[in-house]
């Protein structure tokens, strides 16, 4: 995903990320004693994070640019050479370019000097600072306090760093499911809640979608 003059764009790209991802999970998620399950589950959960930060960082810089919702609004904000850059240093004062700005393109940023775009306050916070004019629609997208941007990173986490204290963080939101405290991560994820019909992951993914939606829209 990369910034697009046209939101509609940048949401068919991320949507088609995650249908992928949908489609792979699927093929896993409801064949008892799949050897592949763990592999695609814990595959399926860091890309899925991934995807989400990868878009959001694409929707803001897309907005800097003065994108053009699906709604046919031109977005505006306050205008910065830097955009990426101005994100960075909002959150990392201390940092600087890896090389300079030269007459034809900004200065060049390391990746790790980045925000955390997979959280949802960076993006409000970013776009709020520069007096965004889609701001309200962008609040109004994170007022569902939908489960992922919660609970993804926390079973994302699990699966990079495979420890006694990733998995205990993994269970203790398993009660908010409705499900027990026992199950190991990828049956969690693969696991329908009460309230749902599809598996815990597939709902995540579902959410991005509905989000990323109404962003684009705005």
């Amino acid at each position: 995903m990369r910034r697009c003059k046209h939101l509609r764009r940048l949401r068919r790209m991320f949507e088609n990320r995650i249908d992928r991802l949908e489609r792979r999970i699927n093929e896993v998620a409801f064949v008892r004693d799949h050897k592949d399950r763990d592999i695609v589950v814990s595959y399926g959960t860091i890309e899925a994070l991934n995807a989400w930060a990868l878009f959001s960082r694409s929707f803001y810089l897309s907005c800097a640019l003065g994108s053009i919702t699906e709604r046919k609004k031109i977005v505006t904000m306050t205008s910065i050479t830097d955009p990426l850059g101005y994100a960075i240093v909002l959150f990392k004062p201390k940092a600087t370019p890896i090389s300079p700005a030269t007459l034809t393109s900004p200065p060049a940023w390391h990746r790790r000097d980045e925000p955390p775009w997979h959280d949802p306050t960076v993006l409000m916070r970013i776009c709020g600072n520069l007096k965004c004019s889609i701001q309200n629609e962008i609040i109004n997208a994170f007022s569902l306090n939908l489960n992922v941007f919660r609970d993804l990173p926390i079973v994302r986490n699990f699966f990079a760093h495979r420890n006694s204290q990733t998995i205990q963080a993994v269970r203790n939101i398993a009660p908010r499911y409705t499900l027990p405290t026992h199950l190991i991560p990828t049956e969690f994820l693969i696991s329908v809640s009460m309230n749902s019909t599809v598996p815990v992951i597939l709902d995540w993914l579902a959410e991005m979608k509905i989000t990323a939606e109404f962003l684009c829209k705005a």
